[in-house]
């Protein structure tokens, strides 16, 4: 029986279909680990990197997607694509700089995990984003990640092997309880938030910021590998039932004032008022720690939190949204020392 971490939730019932062979790439990521409790009815092989994996029931194979044969000799590539009846690639840089690595990883990465998928005849599930359109076409001016992306789900459509792009939004916690085997750009922006480092933001309140929690991800990737695929491409998002990002920064300040550690709310600002008078006249005078956490976060969620309607959702049922927020928000809290003070201001 798997051994589940403390904080996962226990996997969907069982199914009477046959066990597959799966390779699971990124396992140790968010994405990976998150999976790994959903598919201990197959025989699973993990291909890992720099990070060690201990779980039990699972075999490990050492390689890079970067290299080569994924790092193999060709006697351990030729033997693991004779086994294998699905791949499951979740291994990604997730880098929001312009770093030659993504490129190198994501695409090149996805070219080097076809070629195996090709080798053992075996259908592939590739991990995407829901933000991966934002770099169709190789625009210029779309974050660095997206274009890579975009750019790894043309070689897979070209690849004309039996596969499926999976196109989550934001990733979160578990959506009872929060936890997630890394802290994200999600949690990093919760976080200046809880601490009021994050007094404006450039953008409407209305704006939608789609996440979805990594149980619901997990399970309807599992679900994908028991049955043919019917489809190209998946959309695990929240959709129409996203939040706007001013609906979260109000649970994030209610939660710190639970917490006893009230902060000042978050101001947003119309983009254009914040170029022309914020910037030049404003930022100047606040602390160079507050200026640059302002202009990082104006960068990095400006463009995933666009002036669009809500993504496509091929996910049926969704935990209410603002519980999973609010879960992230405490698991958050809770691992990053953010403990709840008394009216004295003294730590509980």
């Amino acid at each position: 029986m798997w051994q589940i971490e403390e904080g996962h939730r226990h996997p969907y019932p069982r199914t009477e279909k046959p066990s597959l062979n799966v390779l699971l790439t990124g396992a140790t990521g968010v994405m990976g680990s998150a999976l790994l409790p959903y598919l201990d009815t197959h025989n699973v092989t993990c291909l890992i990197h720099a990070t060690a994996l201990n779980a039990p029931r699972v075999k490990t194979v050492c390689g890079d997607i970067r290299k080569s044969c994924l790092g193999l000799s060709r006697g351990e590539f030729k033997e693991l694509s004779a086994v294998i009846d699905v791949v499951v690639h979740a291994a990604a840089d997730t880098s929001f700089g312009g770093k030659s690595d993504l490129v190198e990883t994501n695409v090149a990465g996805t070219e080097r995990i076809v070629e195996l998928a090709r080798q053992a005849e075996a259908r592939l599930v590739y991990i995407s984003s829901a933000f991966s359109a934002l770099g169709a076409g190789g625009q210029s001016t779309a974050p660095a990640y997206a274009r890579s992306k975009a750019q790894a789900e043309e070689v897979v459509r070209a690849s004309g092997l039996s596969a499926v792009v999976v196109r989550p939004s934001v990733i979160v916690g578990d959506s009872r309880t929060g936890h997630i085997a890394k802290h994200q750009g999600f949690h990093n922006l919760l976080g200046a938030m809880m601490r009021g480092q994050l007094p404006l933001v450039p953008l409407e309140p209305t704006r939608l910021l789609d996440f979805v929690p990594q149980d619901v991800v997990a399970k309807c990737i599992a679900e994908l590998l028991e049955n043919e695929f019917e489809r190209t491409e998946v959309w695990l998002t929240a959709g129409s039932r996203a939040l706007q990002v001013g609906h979260i920064a109000d649970e994030v300040q209610a939660a710190a004032a639970a917490l006893g550690r009230p902060v000042p709310a978050t101001r947003f600002v119309d983009e254009d008022l914040y170029e022309r008078l914020i910037v030049p006249v404003f930022l100047e005078a606040v602390p160079a720690s507050t200026r640059r956490m302002i202009k990082t976060f104006a960068e990095q969620l400006t463009p995933y939190v666009a002036d669009r309607g809500p993504f496509p959702s091929d996910v049926e049922e969704l935990p209410d949204q603002v519980k999973t927020l609010r879960a992230s928000i405490y698991r958050w809290a809770n691992v990053s020392g953010f403990h709840s003070r008394d009216a004295a201001g003294a730590a509980r």
